[in-house]
């Protein structure tokens, strides 16, 4: 029973699968996945790979720097009005005959642009025109009545001009893009954003951006933005990296210059000096600390028998009695004081040291002043 039991559940979920697979269907579908790298920085990145990929060269500017003559300047996000300069540089280079494309993202007060390009972009009264109900649409080429597919054009504004068209693109009556004649260049005015990101890829977008900007191979084609500013360190070091280089190199040898060293280059000299008389003084600690003074106490008794040989005759053939008998009738002084100082070699205090130094020093000099004698009396 029990092995009938498992065979009836196993049939039973053989059967639940083949259902399921028989009711599952499989669809392709696309996954739009986020831009990344200079896609993602970039708004012009796909417009830029076509122009190169057709022999033009192309960048993305967020400062403007004026392009060779007879090139391509296209603007979208970009802020007409911010600065009265600018704005007069990009007109007297299209004057001069540049060709300037501008989408519908035009910031600023566009009176300024619109008496100068001769073109408007006028609001359309509700009931004038019916929008579309597309997103895309076939725009119908002026003279040659080719047909551009373009999406997300504006279907609330229609562009006007009082001047000559050079070329455009219409909706019925409703004008989604068109060229004039400004000095020796020309202005291009979309009524859309096609050239951004994506939307480059989208409908016939390519085809109108070789008609806008009337592309030639080995054109200068120039986008410019203002919807995200550069920051204020990028443009520092933009327009400023050789003074910025050089003042950090200043800055290093300073912070150098005044920086701990390991050790001195050259060994300090010790300009301090002691005088003489705290040279002896030293000396003379050193004498006493060591020794007891009696290295001092020899030095003196030797210099005081060194003066009474060469005054004294016959003085190293004497007794020690007649040595002190002599030299104390030659200095005049006590016999027994002078045998104390010079024979006495015992502890002695510090005092008790410097007055027999000084005894000693004190009959070494009566004896120098005498006059040397022949006898010995």
């Amino acid at each position: 029973m029990k092995k009938l039991g498992g065979l009836i559940v196993a049939l039973l979920g053989l059967l639940v699968l083949v259902w399921i697979a028989s009711h599952m269907t499989f669809k392709d579908v696309t996954v739009t996945t986020a831009l990344r790298g200079e896609a993602a920085r970039n708004p012009f990145y796909a417009a830029m790979l076509f122009s190169r990929t057709l022999g033009a060269e192309a960048g993305w500017e967020q400062m403007f720097a004026e392009p060779p003559q007879d090139s391509v300047l296209l603007l979208s996000g970009w802020n007409w009005t911010l600065s009265h300069a600018r704005r007069e540089r990009i007109e007297h280079w299209v004057e001069a005959g540049g060709r300037l494309v501008v989408d519908s993202w035009l910031l600023g007060e566009t009176d300024e642009f619109e008496r100068w390009s001769g073109i408007k972009r006028e609001e359309i009264e509700a009931g004038e025109l019916d929008p579309p109900e597309e997103d895309c649409l076939d725009l119908t080429e002026d003279g040659s009545g080719r047909k551009l597919e373009v999406c997300d054009t504006d279907p609330w504004n229609t562009l006007t001009t009082g001047r000559q068209i050079q070329w455009a693109l219409r909706n019925g009556e409703r004008i989604d893009a068109l060229r004039v004649a400004v000095g020796r260049g020309s202005v291009t005015a979309l009524n859309a954003e096609p050239f951004r990101e994506r939307a480059f890829l989208q409908a016939q977008h390519m085809e109108l951006f070789l008609a806008a900007t009337q592309l030639h191979r080995e054109d200068v084609v120039t986008f410019l933005t203002e919807d995200e500013q550069a920051s204020l360190l990028g443009l520092v070091w933009r327009f400023g990296a050789p003074a910025i280089l050089l003042l950090l190199a200043a800055v290093a040898v300073a912070l150098w210059r005044a920086g701990v060293r390991l050790g001195p280059r050259v060994a300090a000299t010790d300009t301090a000096r002691r005088s003489l008389a705290e040279q002896i003084r030293g000396t003379g600690r050193f004498v006493l600390r060591f020794g007891g003074g009696r290295a001092l106490h020899a030095a003196a008794n030797r210099a005081l028998r060194d003066v009474a040989r060469q005054r004294i005759h016959n003085f190293e053939t004497l007794s020690s009695e007649d040595r002190v008998a002599a030299l104390a009738r030659a200095t005049g002084m006590s016999d027994g004081e002078l045998a104390h100082a010079m024979n006495f070699s015992g502890e002695r205090n510090s005092h008790e040291l410097r007055n027999a130094i000084a005894m000693l020093e004190t009959a070494r000099r009566h004896v120098l002043t005498m006059k040397r004698s022949k006898h010995g009396n």
